[in-house]
Order: structure tokens, then sequence, then C-alpha cells
């Protein structure tokens, strides 16, 4: 199933965002590609992306990065909880200040 199919990725999509030291910005994002291959593999139907704010939109020597995730069927609490498992594990020297996790659902 494509993820630009009607109603292929349908529940719960997590959006995850933070930020990081532009001197870490390299081995954060290495740390989170591999932990999403990870989860990927354990979870072959899950999507994952990485994406950053422009550059032009750094604050204080920081870049915002986010997450995201989704599956047909959407992420259900446990899969959410492997996600913020392997990445406090993954990135727990690497990111500036807290986690911010989103959750949306596709309109109707």
């Amino acid at each position: 199933m494509s993820p630009d199919q009607p109603g292929a990725l349908d529940g719960r999509q997590l959006f995850v965002y933070y930020r990081v030291a532009l001197p870490d910005l390299g081995a954060c994002a290495l740390a989170v590609r591999a932990f999403q291959a990870e989860l990927q593999r354990t979870h072959p139907d899950l999507l994952c992306a990485l994406l950053q704010r422009p550059q032009s939109q750094d604050v204080d020597g920081q870049r915002t990065l986010m997450e995201t995730y989704a599956r047909p069927g959407g992420i259900d609490a446990a899969l959410e909880a492997h996600i913020a498992h392997a990445a406090a594990t993954a990135l727990a020297l690497l990111v500036a200040g807290p986690r911010h996790v989103e959750v949306f659902e596709p309109c109707a």
C-alpha cells in the first residue's frame, strides 16, 4: 500500500520535534536514522522520516528536527512507547531540551 493512496495511512500519526545544537546535528541525524531503521526492521509497515527546519530558522545555535511516524491502521500505544524508548536511548546526549510529541489523525 502506497502512502499516497486514500485511506492508506488511517489512524494516529506521530510528529516529534526537538532542538539540537548545530555541532551535534550530524551525529543526531545518524542516530535517528539508525534507530528508525531498526524500528522499521521490527515493524516493516512503519513509515519514518526525519525533517529539519530551514537553516534560516536556526535559533541560538540550534536547529529544530522533526521525526514523523505513520503506518496503515495507525500508531498504537505500544508502538508509540517503543519509538519513545528507542529515541530516548539513542538521543539522550544529543537533544537540547525535551522532545515534543504531537499526535494527529486524518480528517474524515
